[in-house]
């Protein structure tokens, strides 16, 4: 599949440009729609994911949304 980065991606958390990188490398092994659904699924269930970046699919693609610093230290 075909991936492309449109936009800068801060690396203010830690654990942000493994967690990246490890999407990138797996959804370029995707061959079709059925496993970039199932990859995503994967990463769905993790909580770091989800407090690191949204996602959605449009009509012949999938986004994934950077929350730029949304994670409030305590």
């Amino acid at each position: 599949m075909e991936v492309r980065i449109e936009n800068m991606i801060f690396g203010w958390h830690e654990k942000l440009p493994e967690m990246f990188i490890e999407l990138l490398n797996t959804l370029v092994l995707t061959k079709d729609e059925q496993d970039v659904r199932g990859v995503m699924e994967v990463f769905a269930r993790k909580k770091l994911f989800n407090a690191l970046f949204a996602f959605g699919y449009g009509a012949h693609h999938l986004w994934v949304y950077h929350k730029k610093n949304k994670i409030k230290s305590k």
